[in-house]
């Protein structure tokens, strides 16, 4: 098998740019894109993309069925699936490529796909452990703060629950992104990166007060006692020096600029959750975890505001990406629906006629 296909090469290159600047895709989806190909040419032996015919569609699903991932198992049915698609755009976009794309089988482009039970199966998922307010309160108050670095530590699970923001959004926020005497947070896409490169007007959600007096407490600390200035990061990565007696890096404080990636929010939440005894609830389970609240103790107007301060255009988003009930909510839902109308029907009817009467007549 050559090394690789120069034809093959120069049209991933138009394709990624047909990405990027036409559908405006991230750089993160493309590059999946481009590992998908690799796939595809690992299985042709690098033949030309305008070669693509069912027979290579049929044998590529056959050929997916049976890779193994870095773990050395079979490659999950969502994987695949994915692939294909990534495959399918493709060609789609092949096709009406001038030259190369009239030689492509374009009936060979419906074959990759999986059947509708597998399609189905690959959209299949388990249900988000999701964490309730007391136990986000016992792991903000077994967590430490004597030092810099554990009040940021203390700060970010707080801002998380009292916010909903998402990791990459809370890792690029600035100072000047907060204002205090609203209890606001400005999302600013140039600065932030928001979902979709939405701008996002969050308030402060202080379901538990807790929440609020630690956010506030450390926002004046980077602000008044180390001197942050706005355009600083709200939660900076940890300062580390060299210590040249003993050839290591050691922790200094706080550094003023940002983190490149999400990694090391979700180990302080880790090391928050095994310190407090308790299983691990991912950062993006507390959104879920302000959805639940919200579905049970608020009006239908209070949870349209909930809705749009996680930045859903659309309640109904809302409630489809976290609103799934695990079985025992389920459970719990549909009983209390039972019990209420029990408790209906043990009211005599001369008792609802005799209040039906005294209402009316007031």
């Amino acid at each position: 098998m050559p090394e690789y296909n120069a034809k093959n090469e120069k049209l991933k290159k138009q394709y990624e740019e047909a990405l990027i600047h036409g559908a405006y895709r991230e750089k993160s989806t493309v590059d999946s894109v481009w590992k998908s190909l690799n796939f595809f040419e690992d299985f042709t032996a690098k033949k030309d993309f305008s070669s693509f015919n069912v027979d290579q569609a049929i044998g590529f699903k056959k050929w997916l069925e049976k890779r193994k991932n870095a773990k050395g198992q079979p490659l999950s049915i969502s994987t695949v699936r994915s692939i294909l698609k990534n495959i399918r755009d493709f060609f789609q976009w092949l096709v009406l490529y001038p030259k190369i794309g009239r030689n492509v089988d374009g009936r060979a482009i419906s074959y990759l796909r999986l059947s509708n039970n597998d399609e189905r199966a690959s959209r299949a998922v388990r249900d988000t452990p999701v964490p309730t307010f007391d136990e986000i309160r016992s792991i903000l108050e077994k967590m430490p703060y004597d030092t810099d670095v554990e009040k940021r530590d203390r700060a970010i699970v707080a801002f998380s629950a009292l916010t909903a923001v998402r990791v990459d959004a809370l890792i690029t926020l600035k100072i000047k992104h907060i204002d205090m005497n609203k209890k606001e947070v400005w999302q600013n896409p140039r600065d932030v990166n928001t979902k979709g490169r939405k701008g996002i007007n969050t308030m402060f959600m202080t379901f538990d007060p807790l929440w609020e007096k630690i956010f506030t407490d450390y926002y004046q600390h980077i602000t008044c006692t180390l001197g942050f200035n706005e355009n600083d990061a709200l939660f900076p990565k940890t300062l580390l020096e060299n210590n040249p007696k003993t050839l290591s890096f050691e922790v200094k404080g706080l550094s003023r600029e940002h983190w490149a990636e999400g990694q090391p929010v979700r180990e302080i939440y880790r090391k928050a959750f095994n310190d407090a005894g308790l299983r691990y609830y991912t950062p993006h389970s507390f959104r879920n975890a302000i959805v639940k609240w919200a579905m049970e103790n608020c009006s239908q107007f209070q949870f349209k505001a909930i809705s749009q301060n996680i930045a859903h255009e659309h309640v109904m988003t809302t409630y489809n990406a976290y609103g799934k009930l695990n079985i025992h909510e389920q459970r719990k839902a549909v009983q209390s629906i039972s019990e209420n109308i029990s408790e209906l029907q043990a009211v005599s009817n001369e008792d609802l006629i005799a209040e039906l009467s005294r209402r009316t007549h007031k």
